[in-house]
């Protein structure tokens, strides 16, 4: 079955519509009742690890094969390209519009680094979309937070997602080419939302773990009940990991 990429194809070539396919992150709103830590952080841009294409296959003629690679490059009627850029600009308007963190910014080098005691990097090792409805979207990235003292590293994660869509997505929308791009780009950012998430867990974690809870390769017993920490034992781990004790 050939996916709605090319439907949308054939109705902008019959029809001379045209669609807004710009794709913007819409981070998801602060998380409530959490402490901000007291830390400044940059992301730097993120570099692209996924394989060497932009397209396999063929609307037409190899629909088994179609596979898009989208850190590369976009699909024309429905979505631009998701860039390593993009995906960490993605990472530090969530980071920021999350409340966890004193101050976050994106920065597009090093030499842009001023107060901030820690830099986040990472890799997008996949972002590609399955050319039918049958084959899974495949998201994956790693991140690292380093701090900029001694540029030691301070903590890494990879978080991978995978789904495959339905028709039923587009429910509604009738032959409406902008409404089927942007149900898309909802999904898109949905699943966005839940990987960034996740690293970003995973970094305060890192960075100020529950009290009573279990540090995963340091104590096999079962976890507690995670308490949340005091302002000042947030502070006082923080300092330790930015002085590397």
């Amino acid at each position: 079955m050939v996916r709605y990429v090319y439907f949308l194809l054939i109705f902008l070539v019959l029809t001379g519509c045209s669609v807004n396919t710009t794709f913007v992150y819409k981070p998801a709103g602060p998380v409530t009742g959490v402490q901000k830590l007291p830390v400044k952080i940059a992301v730097l841009p993120f570099k692209d690890g996924t394989e060497d294409f932009t397209k396999r296959g063929n609307e037409l003629f190899a629909q088994e094969n179609l596979k898009y690679n989208l850190a590369k490059t976009g699909i024309s009627s429905l979505i631009t390209a998701l860039t390593p850029e993009l995906w960490a600009k993605a990472f530090a308007d969530d980071l920021a519009a999350s409340g966890e963190i004193r101050a976050v910014r994106f920065i597009y080098g090093m030499s842009e680094l001023s107060d901030e005691e820690m830099y986040i990097d990472g890799t997008v090792e996949k972002a590609y979309f399955g050319g039918t409805w049958d084959k899974p979207n495949e998201f994956a990235v790693s991140f690292r937070a380093l701090r900029k003292a001694d540029n030691r590293m301070v903590w890494e994660k990879a978080v991978a997602r995978s789904w495959k869509d339905t028709p039923a997505i587009y429910n509604g929308c009738g032959l409406g080419l902008q409404c089927m791009t942007d149900r898309y780009h909802a999904k898109i950012n949905m699943v966005m939302q839940g990987l960034l998430a996740e690293a970003r867990a995973d970094l305060v974690r890192t960075l100020v773990p529950p009290s009573g809870s279990r540090v995963e390769g340091r104590d096999s017993s079962p976890a507690k009940t995670p308490a949340s920490p005091t302002p000042e034992s947030a502070d006082e781990t923080i300092e330790s990991i930015l002085k590397g004790k």
